[in-house]
């Protein structure tokens, strides 16, 4: 979420609040109202009504029973991103040959703030049982997130950590921030990160970051499975691969 202050003192205050109501819109999931739609971006009720109603004009909201939702405007520009987007065209055929040989499902994040979005995904042929739809937002302190995290600037990643609140583990267990930092530190040491069970029950992720040709991480290659599947010497081989997959697709982008 955008930061309320920043918003509020930007020459371009109008569009940010309209931009700020469509992020709400988008995690108010099934609908939300106007009043939730108020004490979420700290506007007046009065403001988002005519923020909404715009929206609603060209389509990037619509109103049921009530209540706001994202419009079906928004589904031709997530296309054309996801069509469009030289990342993620590079990364396909690099993703297919994962999940081929892997035989998991390969995915490809991109940081946003401090959340990850899922833009690409093929499936292996041993499928997640459950599949996370693209352009779903995650956490960054869990699974592929951590490899992301590890790589953003000290004072952006402190920022994100003095923003965090009670952080929990699939199984409902607490994550300190003490470990937190060390899974981070581990990361940047190995050049890749190996989770199991962090975000869902009874699965592992191995990931490494995609870095172009100026050093920067651009984005984060996974392969995820089900975890009676992992095993030692799968780990090692498969770190092999998620990384000569990151490398290939950091290359080709730079291209």
């Amino acid at each position: 979420m955008p930061n309320i202050t920043d918003r509020e003192k930007s020459p371009m205050r109008s569009l940010e609040r309209a931009l700020h109501i469509l992020a709400v819109l988008e995690e108010g999931g099934g609908g939300i109202s106007v009043t939730e739609l108020g004490r979420a971006s700290q506007l007046s009720k009065a403001t988002v009504l005519r923020i909404v109603l715009v929206l609603e004009k060209y389509g990037f909201a619509e109103k049921r029973h009530g209540r706001y939702r994202l419009g079906a405007t928004v589904l031709p520009l997530a296309h054309e991103y996801v069509v469009g987007n030289e990342l993620v065209r590079v990364a396909l055929p690099v993703l297919q040959e994962l999940a081929r040989t892997s035989k998991e499902t390969a995915s490809l994040y991109v940081r946003v703030g401090f959340k990850r979005i899922a833009v690409q995904r093929v499936e292996g042929i041993n499928p997640l049982r459950f599949a996370l739809p693209i352009g779903q937002r995650l956490p960054l302190h869990v699974g592929a997130g951590k490899v992301l995290a590890a790589a953003m600037p000290a004072g952006e990643r402190q920022q994100w950590m003095d923003e965090l609140e009670e952080m929990f583990l699939a199984k409902g267990e607490t994550f300190s921030r003490k470990a937190l930092i060390e899974d981070l530190e581990t990361i940047r040491r190995h050049g890749y990160a190996v989770t199991v069970g962090d975000r869902l029950e009874g699965t592992f992720g191995i990931t490494a970051p995609v870095i172009n040709a100026f050093k920067a991480t651009i984005a984060a290659v996974t392969v995820a499975g089900a975890v009676e599947r992992l095993t030692p010497k799968r780990i090692e081989s498969l770190s092999v691969e998620v990384r000569d997959a990151a490398k290939t697709i950091g290359e080709r982008y730079d291209v």
